[in-house]
């Protein structure tokens, strides 16, 4: 009963370092020859003690797999903000090939699929010296996942304001997806809210 307990904790052990860094690997060791020793011991009834330790590693290793999920998600997010400003606002072609991998997927039916394409799409529209510099609005960013949803407020050269949600997804912090809907603000609204 002691052996395959042994078995269960090093299975668990070895799949929790994959997950964690190396901080918490010296804690997962000190937890492993805590258990690795009581289960030496011979006693194959589980204490109290021991299933403390393992809610504990189990804790520390959910935690840690919450920190690193949420780093991810914030990556992303400063990807997606990152390519929003460099490309529409800072009007910096190079966006395209800092961001974009090669096989970019577009769900917008104006553009066509691949980087090489949309570079030198971008190429020929930033060229245009009334294109100004200006800060995007990003009044919103979410992600979950692979996705990275944003809302931003944008003023055309005309001065016209658009709503415009753009959707990503990124792999390998790359966008290899994307969405783009995008509505002009109405002068006037049947409510009292913004589209912001």
């Amino acid at each position: 009963m002691a052996l395959r307990h042994v078995r269960q904790v090093i299975r668990q052990f070895i799949f929790t370092i994959k997950l964690i860094d190396m901080k918490l690997f010296k804690l997962m060791s000190a937890v492993l020859l805590v258990n690795v020793i009581m289960a030496s011991c011979g006693n194959d009834s589980n204490s109290k003690e021991e299933v403390t330790i393992s809610d504990t590693a189990g804790t520390a290793i959910a935690g840690n797999a919450q920190v690193e999920e949420d780093k991810k998600l914030e990556a992303n997010k400063e990807i997606a903000r990152n390519f929003i400003q460099s490309l529409y606002g800072d009007k910096d072609s190079t966006a395209v090939d800092k961001y974009v991998a090669e096989d970019i997927k577009q769900h917008d039916p104006i553009l066509k699929d691949g980087k090489q394409w949309l570079r030198e799409l971008t190429r020929q529209l930033l060229s245009n010296p009334n294109f100004e510099k200006t800060k995007i609005d990003i009044k919103y960013i979410n992600a979950e996942d692979d996705m990275v949803w944003t809302l931003i407020r944008e003023a055309a050269p005309n001065g016209k304001v658009f709503a415009r949600v753009e959707i990503y997804r990124i792999r390998d912090q790359k966008i290899v997806e994307r969405w783009l809907i995008s509505q002009p603000e109405p002068r006037n609204s049947e409510n009292k809210n913004t589209m912001f």
